[in-house]
């Protein structure tokens, strides 16, 4: 249920590492968007025998594509940012999540631009000493193991509630919502994104139903019919 995404990963080594941590930890699934150069071969010479996630491995395009089913997509960071979880949290938060979700790290340079870390639920980040950023593959596995941990204890309660929105509705939602406020004249048409994405936490961090964000599609198609 838990999708291990990897956005524009720049190393084949560090793939091959990584599917390796998810082998030893049974953590979840693979993804990579868009991996730069990508050699099947030295990512298995790294995997050292994980074929079987490598074969499997899902490679998309966008990072949406790879989050579309997703009820829950927690985004890490090398970065200080107020309000981040631990990967502790990570893999409780992750394990009782009602549905498929979704742990993504970002490029071995820069990891995840801001404007991605904008449109997660939440923020995750290893904790470190005299150094803040950690390889790709290491993080990896810091996640993987407390996501083995958190299985070997106590199971979570079952999901209770209504069905939750995933990130393909939220994403159609989004532009949406952009189209509409363009039009009103509220965002700014040069940099729409920011102002747009802070607005939208607001409903992330209420995980919305699938039937709330439905409702409010059907509120925004209305205002939109009338503006015409």
């Amino acid at each position: 249920m838990i999708r291990f995404v990897l956005h524009r990963p720049r190393s084949s080594q560090n793939i091959g590492a990584a599917a390796r941590a998810l082998a030893n930890t049974s953590a979840g699934s693979l993804w990579v968007v868009e991996p730069l150069g990508f050699d099947r071969a030295v990512a298995a010479r790294l995997a050292a025998g994980a074929d079987a996630v490598l074969d499997s491995m899902k490679v998309v395009r966008t990072l949406p594509e790879a989050l579309a089913d997703c009820v829950d997509v927690v985004m890490t960071t090398g970065r200080d940012i107020k309000g981040s979880i631990d990967p502790r949290e990570t893999a409780r938060r992750l394990l009782a999540a009602p549905g498929e979700c979704a742990l993504v790290f970002g490029d071995e340079v820069n990891g995840l631009p801001g404007v991605e870390l904008r449109r997660a639920n939440a923020i995750a980040t290893i904790p470190t000493a005299e150094k803040s950023s950690l390889n790709l593959a290491q993080a990896v596995v810091v996640f993987g193991y407390e996501i083995l941990l958190a299985k070997l204890g106590p199971p979570p309660p079952p999901p209770r509630g209504p069905e939750l929105a995933n990130e393909r509705l939220l994403g159609l939602l989004r532009d949406r919502a952009q189209a509409l406020l363009l039009r009103a004249g509220f965002l700014n048409p040069q940099q729409p994104d920011r102002a747009l994405d802070e607005m939208l936490q607001v409903l992330r961090r209420a995980r919305p139903s699938r039937r709330e964000v439905e409702m409010i599609l059907g509120a925004l198609d209305q205002v939109a019919r009338n503006l015409r």
